[in-house]
């Protein structure tokens, strides 16, 4: 299991001395001026084939206003940008890896990131910036770009997730306390559920979303994806089919009928409708519930546990593709892309946890509850492995919790058939 934890918290500790290292604001100078001379990004006019995964609103108008700043600080470099829905990302980086059709720079899902490298189509980035640019980031963020010992990309986003619960209806029903334990979830989940509503909105539609859902009950009750040393699937322990029993349990006895389709947008969207009780969703859910129903009562409260704390923790990077005619301008915009003003507008805009070590200490975001709840819990987050196969194990693990939510399949049954895919997948 490769928790952020520590990582995490032991560069919090040090975030006062990089507060004041950076207070100058001068914190992109730390990785362009370096031995490889890549400050200078190329003086005559370069237009950049730009990708950003995610198309909503939220995401349009962000990147819309940081590319128009970045023209006006950067004239001579047109930044093209297109946007690909995420269901998309994968499927079209890859087609346009085969078809040499790739654009200069991308943002990507950090659970792609190692599948790319092993396609070889990804620029590292050790030799652009220096020794001490590391350092600017908060670790955890930072080391989920690393492979193989190498850097392939720069973090562009970082979350963790939670239980969002119905604070009015757990006032109604007289439960003064959200559930702790899979038990306590399971009986306040059926509680509020009486054929108009139900207590909980699972994620079930086969897609790597149903494994994001689900990971934090296979985490919480001690078990793991791989053996730690990523050549063995162990998802079907014990550990692992109690976990699914108890998703399809879940599912079964307090979920909307029909929630084996349903998507992580499916299950916000009930929740926002006063459908479900609770579901689980990261930082940027609290903008959504602010804009489409924004007298709602709701609170945040960790994973119910099992055995253990555990929620899941990830990480979006922004990458340069090694078919770049123009690296040093696609640097340029990478680091642009992810210095601390941008990442500190990002956080705020979309909810997400500053990566900059730095903006750890903003006050507006130490002072919103809701962030303070997801920074807090960062402590128990952990992260799925990082090897090339990892986006078919992903998906292997999808399949098998919706052949156990529709009954096609035992939980265990399901889960022993995707481990032996997944077996001989890394034995390939």
């Amino acid at each position: 299991m490769k928790k952020f934890t520590t990582l995490f918290f032991s560069t919090a500790i040090l975030l006062t001395a990089a507060a004041c290292n950076n207070n100058d604001g001068n914190e992109a100078g730390s990785g362009n001026e370096n031995e490889s001379g890549n400050n200078n990004a190329a003086e005559e006019d370069v237009t950049l084939s730009v990708w950003v995964m995610g198309t909503d609103e939220y995401w349009r108008s962000y990147h819309d206003d940081l590319v128009d700043r970045f023209h006006e600080d950067h004239p001579n470099i047109t930044v093209e940008l297109d946007y690909i829905p995420w269901d998309e990302g994968e499927s079209q980086l890859i087609n346009s890896s085969a078809n040499n059709t790739l654009p200069d720079v991308s943002t990507i899902a950090g659970r792609w990131t190692a599948q790319m490298v092993a396609m070889d189509v990804v620029e590292p980035l050790d030799d652009y910036y220096n020794e001490a640019y590391p350092e600017e980031f908060v670790d955890a963020a930072w080391n989920t770009t690393q492979y193989e010992g190498s850097t392939w990309g720069l973090p562009a986003g970082f979350t963790t997730t939670g239980l969002f619960y119905r604070a009015d209806w757990f006032e109604e029903e007289g439960i003064e306390e959200p559930p702790a334990t899979w038990d306590e979830l399971l009986e306040t989940a059926k509680t509020f559920t009486d054929g108009e509503r139900y207590g909980f909105g699972i994620v079930g539609d086969g897609s790597m979303e149903t494994t994001l859902f689900w990971a934090p009950f296979l985490w919480g009750n001690g078990g793991d994806f791989l053996t730690e040393d990523m050549t063995e699937a162990v998802f079907n322990s014990q550990e692992g089919v109690e976990a699914l029993e108890f998703y399809t349990e879940l599912y079964r006895e307090a979920a909307p009928e029909g929630s084996i389709n349903n998507s992580r947008g499916d299950s916000q969207n009930l929740f926002l409708a006063d459908s479900v009780a609770m579901t689980t969703v990261g930082p940027w859910f609290p903008k959504f519930i602010e804009d489409d129903a924004p007298d709602m009562d709701y609170g945040i409260t960790e994973y119910p546990v099992k055995e253990q704390a555990a929620n899941l923790g990830t990480a979006d990077h922004i990458a340069m593709f090694n078919t770049s005619e123009h690296k040093e301008a696609a640097w340029t915009f990478m680091e642009y892309f992810t210095n601390e003003e941008n990442d500190l507008t990002w956080a705020k805009h979309q909810g997400f946890i500053p990566y900059r070590s730095a903006n750890l200490t903003d006050d507006e975001i130490l002072n919103d509850p809701d962030m303070a709840f997801f920074l807090d819990v960062a402590e128990d987050a952990v992260s799925y492995p990082t090897l090339p196969e990892w986006p078919q194990i992903d998906q292997a693990v999808a399949d098998a919790v919706q052949q156990a939510l529709m009954g096609a399949k035992s939980p265990e049954e399901a889960l022993n058939d995707a481990a032996e895919a997944v077996n001989q997948l890394l034995e390939n």
